[in-house]
């Protein structure tokens, strides 16, 4: 079994560190505003699905609530409308391009 060398490691780790390539401070500085960036999508994405699985339980569970949310809420039918309307366009075209 080989012995282990606390100094010989040391200088090991160092010229290895040596041969990173560390990113200059502009570099670190967009990839960090980047991450900022999609967090707040991601986040904005799952508030849009919660609220619309939110939604759609309501009505599975409560027809009536369902009807009031829609008369008071003219914006949620537009959103509403929208998804099913992108979930027609992607469908259509699948299907498109399967020659169907």
């Amino acid at each position: 079994m080989a012995k282990f060398n606390l100094f010989k490691f040391l200088q090991e780790v160092r010229s290895e560190t040596e041969k990173v390539t560390w990113p200059t401070r502009r570099e670190t500085a967009i990839t960090t505003a980047m991450v900022f960036v999609m967090v707040a999508l991601a986040a904005a994405f799952f508030l849009v699905a919660d609220q619309v699985m939110r939604f759609s339980v309501t009505c599975v569970l409560d027809l009536n609530a369902c009807r009031i949310a829609l008369q008071n809420n003219p914006i949620l039918v537009l959103v509403i409308g929208a998804i099913l309307g992108l979930v027609g366009f992607f469908v259509w075209s699948v299907n498109r391009g399967r020659g169907r």
